[in-house]
């Protein structure tokens, strides 16, 4: 059943108001000679004014539908089958987090006009989580020729999708996607001091919040749309649980210098159907390459 925010109480006091105007004129005309009592009538048109603004901005505002949560189903679920972000269904409902759903709650959709299926959130199995963590063991791996785009051909795997992601620390990169060395290295190495807060670089669900001495160290990893993952290693400190959704920008952690790493920084990578690719066509411009973007084009 489809429900609205149109049969508010504060549209009677609105169309009342508006009703109100006319006579408030009619006060004032007859009224010439009292200062007093026409500036009173100016102050209450005024007044007036503005609940006319704030209703019918209301109006515009508040068209959706409500949507029954049920068992399984993420704020992110829910966001992805209504193509509205997290942070959005968060002010609509005022959420304190985006795993602060319960069981039954009629969650307001802005802007949608049907009550949408939502498929629940699926955890991985005893297998997948087994690979996953295998492939977190180093960094590098064996070359992949094709692994930043398509090999040249076709489309990126990213086209056509409304990925808008951010950086999850600034800092200086060290070390980017690509041969190093013999191997390959999977992803980009953001230099910080140890606990600067790591970001969410895009609206996800936690698949992996694991704490280890090897490999990627403390690591999360996030699932998105698209067969997109992304990866933060090397963390101090874990924030993210298991299962649980995130928003962009949301804080998963902190920067460290766990498992196989030299000192502080994040290892940051993204993955699509497991296998690497370079984020850096994805990610907005840093402070050192707007520079360098502005020193070339004054040469």
């Amino acid at each position: 059943m489809i429900e609205n925010h149109i049969a508010n109480p504060r549209f009677s006091c609105y169309f009342l108001l508006l009703r109100m105007i006319p006579k408030t004129i009619s006060s004032i005309s007859s009224d010439k000679n009292s200062v007093f009592r026409g500036d009173l009538l100016i102050f209450r048109i005024i007044l007036l004014f503005f609940f006319l603004l704030w209703g019918s901005s209301a109006v515009g505002q508040k068209n959706g539908v409500y949507h029954p949560v049920t068992k399984g189903v993420t704020l992110y679920r829910i966001s992805l089958a209504y193509n509205i972000p997290l942070a959005k269904l968060m002010e609509a409902n005022r959420l304190s987090s985006p795993s602060a759903l319960k069981v039954g709650q009629r969650l307001f959709i802005p802007g949608a006009t049907a009550v949408l299926p939502v498929d629940p959130s699926v955890t991985l199995s005893p297998n997948e989580k087994r690979e996953l963590e295998k492939s977190l063991e180093s960094e590098e791996k064996v070359p992949q020729p094709d692994a930043s785009a398509d090999g040249g051909k076709g489309k990126p795997p990213w086209y056509g999708k409304e990925l808008d992601p951010i950086w999850p620390i600034q800092g200086k990169i060290n070390s980017y996607f690509g041969p190093r060395g013999k191997k390959f290295h999977a992803g980009i190495d953001i230099a910080s001091p140890s606990y600067q807060e790591v970001k969410a670089a895009m609206d996800g669900e936690v698949i992996l919040a694991r704490e280890s001495r090897t490999g990627y160290g403390n690591v999360v990893v996030l699932r998105h749309d698209g067969g997109l993952t992304t990866i933060y290693g090397h963390m101090n400190v874990i924030i993210a649980q298991e299962g649980e959704a995130v928003r962009q920008g949301q804080a998963i952690g902190g920067v460290g210098s766990t498992g196989k790493s030299t000192g502080p920084h994040l290892h940051f990578e993204l993955r699509q159907n497991g296998r690497p690719l370079d984020p850096m066509p994805l990610m907005p411009m840093t402070i050192e390459q707007l520079l360098e973007d502005t020193t070339t084009k004054k040469r």
